[in-house]
């Protein structure tokens, strides 16, 4: 009987240290889960909310808007007039080399269709002209 004990003692010791050690392992998962999640919503904060720029070019109806991740750029166009509205890709090359949201910048020259592309993180330029032909839309590498 004493022998009966002690093995329910102790096979009641080692289910009640395992069922610890799960609830253990439970709850760091759980708070790293929680962790991961905060780290993606304050990593969206910094860099989503910036994502996208828009620029204005000096015709009042046209803006440049930039996706400062990857240098993409679109011509938008707005109107009071129904069907005058829209947008036109006028670079859709990733340009980033992953070096992170909110890299790119535009400046504007003295051009009213003229632009330069900054990366901010690596200094490479690029020039850029919009206009409302395809044939006068372009970017090319400034080096």
């Amino acid at each position: 009987m004493l022998i009966f004990c002690s093995l329910l003692i102790t096979l009641g010791a080692t289910a009640q240290s395992k069922l610890g050690s799960q609830t253990t392992k439970i709850a760091k998962d759980s708070t790293l889960i929680k962790i991961h999640d905060l780290l993606e919503d304050v990593d969206f904060r910094i860099h989503g909310l910036d994502r996208y720029k828009l620029y204005p070019t000096e015709n009042i109806y046209n803006f440049l808007q930039l996706d400062t991740s990857t240098g993409k750029i679109d011509v938008v166009q707005w109107s009071l007039d129904d069907g005058k509205e829209g947008s036109v890709t006028l670079n859709d090359e990733d340009l980033s080399l992953d070096t992170g949201c909110g890299t790119f910048e535009l400046y504007p020259t003295k051009n009213m269709y003229q632009f330069i592309l900054l990366d901010k993180v690596t200094g490479r330029k690029w020039h850029v002209q919009w206009g409302f032909e395809a044939s006068k839309r372009w970017i090319k590498r400034i080096y």
